[in-house]
């Protein structure tokens, strides 16, 4: 194909330009000039003069801020990912339009292909063709109007490679059970390296392309720690799976293209120091773990990665409510008798108390034992002699969490898990990824004046509800499947007294009501974002009930069997 056919193909997949006459696609071509672009580098950063626009021929780019808007980053920081662009995508228009500077930051995450138009081309063609700037407007009006509100998921990547961090690493299994994940609907080619070194390296670019056009999904396998394949998948994947030995700590080497991997730990052991050292070298965007021995593989382990991979992964996120909490339980019950995988789960305050029961891999029974001793009278009795930051003291739930979970470690479990807390200092969300699970799970539910803040590298956390009661778009960014919101705020019913005039509430029932009062607000367009939000029937029990753990835990049971039909559908 010809230079000019292979640039009339690609405006003809733009919507910037696909429906612009042929007189002015002519005048178009021969502005756009040759711009490659490689994995890892930044293409505009926030702030930089609009001096050109682009238009993705081929590989992948994403608009990212900084961690807080309108901060730029730098290449180590945390990024918000606005949107992904593909090919025919187009970038830098609005500054063009505005001549305002640059309002996101655009890298590319592959080696990609680009073709630039200069501002003084751009506004020529404004001036010669009206064409190209009535479809101009129509494309930035609908930018700005999917701009409000929050950004939308960022779509699937369309090709992963998983590469090994040390030799004798076996990802074949691991990529063929992801195969399978993507389930019927999806036509999911596997590139390993043996096919792939048949070829000349100068063709698997070629290869790809081809495969990327014919399938709904490429998976590429690289078996080797350095070689020129490995290389070229890392370069070209849009999401990149790095699998370790947990028993092997990083080396030296300094490993930037890694970051933002899929982390997975295989083996039969995950010592939380060596996961940690990873962790910090490759800031990894999420982990999975893969218990094996030599002789067997766990298989739920591998389709659980699988299916966070494929994004097939149900979600579950479990808001608090304190002894209404207990519903989370019955909710649980009912989706493990339907044979229902959860795959990720996360909370806030009791709802993380939950979540932390779940992903530490106690069952039904040993979940609902565990609670009821957290709150049980005994540990309530020992928070009476209040200090003088609260009301109660915490050494006995204290000692029953260290008793439920021990030492274990966050990063080493085998379902994802995070707590949400509320940093006292900064006044803001802390989302709990890493660290004692027993920590986390207390720290999520310190409600203020009730129980003292929790003391972590400078900051006070309390409990998470005053924030974000129900942490939807927490486990939404992570894009990796479905999300169900169970709401057990309920509604407040006090009891009315015999002058018709509601009865006032105790101090710790005034307080926990407080706690989600303050972040009802910021709950309603956050919740929007779950796929299926269940309301068990909780208002029947107030929050200090903890003696009603029976009655929650039905109340659960009864509204997740009301929803399994479309829990279901989620996952069809």
């Amino acid at each position: 194909m010809s230079v000019e056919s292979q640039k009339r193909a690609l405006l003809a997949a733009s919507p910037l330009f696909a429906r612009l006459p042929d007189d002015a696609l002519a005048l178009i071509e021969p502005r756009l000039e040759p711009y490659p672009v490689e994995s890892g580098d930044w293409l505009m950063r926030k702030g930089d003069p609009g001096d050109a626009l682009y238009i993705v021929d081929t590989g992948r780019l994403e608009v990212v801020l900084g961690e807080h808007d309108g901060v730029e980053p730098e290449d180590d920081e945390e990024v918000r990912v606005l949107r992904v662009l593909g090919r025919g995508a187009t970038v830098g228009e609005l500054a063009l339009v505005t001549g305002d500077p640059r309002s996101a930051s655009v890298r590319a995450t592959r080696d990609s292909s680009l073709y630039r138009l200069s501002y003084q081309d751009f506004h020529a063609l404004l001036s010669d063709s009206p064409a190209f700037g009535h479809a101009l407007v129509k494309v930035l009006g609908r930018q700005l109007q999917a701009s409000g509100g929050f950004p939308g998921d960022v779509p699937s990547p369309k090709t992963t490679a998983f590469i090994p961090l040390q030799e004798r690493v076996n990802l074949e299994l691991l990529a063929e059970v992801v195969r399978r994940a993507f389930g019927p609907l999806e036509d999911v080619a596997v590139l390993d390296q043996h096919t792939a070194e048949q070829g000349s390296p100068e063709g698997w670019g070629h290869m790809l392309d081809a495969l990327e056009q014919e399938h709904h999904r490429v998976l590429l396998v690289s078996q080797s720690t350095d070689t020129p394949w490995r290389r070229f998948c890392v370069r070209q994947a849009d999401r990149l799976v790095c699998v370790t030995r947990p028993e092997m700590p990083p080396h030296d080497r300094p490993m930037p293209r890694l970051r933002g991997c899929d982390l997975v730990f295989v083996g039969p052991d995950h010592p939380a120091e060596i996961a940690d050292a990873w962790i910090d070298r490759l800031r990894p965007r999420a982990r999975h773990r893969v218990w094996t021995t030599p002789q067997s593989v766990n298989v739920p382990d591998v389709q659980r990665a699988a299916r966070r991979l494929a994004g097939r992964a149900l979600g579950l996120v479990l808001g608090g409510g304190g002894a209404r909490g207990y519903a989370h339980l019955g909710v649980l019950e009912v989706l493990e008798e339907n044979g229902i995988p959860v795959d990720r789960v996360g909370g806030t305050s009791m709802g993380g108390i939950v979540a932390s029961l779940y992903a530490y891999g106690l069952n039904a029974e040993q979940r609902r034992r565990a609670a009821a001793a957290i709150f049980a009278p005994r540990v309530r009795h020992r928070y009476q002699v209040p200090p003088r930051s609260a009301l109660a003291r915490t050494e006995g739930a204290e000692e029953v969490m260290d008793r439920v979970f021990g030492d274990a470690m966050i990063e080493t479990l085998p379902t994802d898990l995070f707590t949400v807390a509320a940093d006292m200092v900064e006044a803001e969300m802390v989302v709990q990824r890493r660290g004692r699970v027993a920590d986390a799970a207390l720290s999520t539910a310190r409600i203020p004046a009730i129980l003292p803040p929790g003391r972590d590298d400078g900051r006070l956390l309390v409990d998470g509800g005053l924030i974000r009661n129900l942490p939807v778009g927490v486990m939404a960014d992570m894009n990796e499947g479905p999300v169900v919101a169970i709401d057990v705020g309920g509604r407040f019913e006090p009891e009315v007294e015999d002058d018709g005039l509601p009865e006032l509430p105790g101090v710790g029932e005034t307080l926990m009501r407080s706690v989600l009062l303050a972040s009802a607000a910021m709950n309603e367009s956050v919740i929007a974002r779950a796929d299926l939000v269940i309301e068990p029937e909780v208002s029947g029990i107030k929050m200090l009930a903890f003696q009603e753990i029976d009655k929650a835990i039905e109340v659960g049971r009864r509204a997740a069997e009301e929803n399994l039909d479309a829990i279901r559908e989620l996952l069809d």
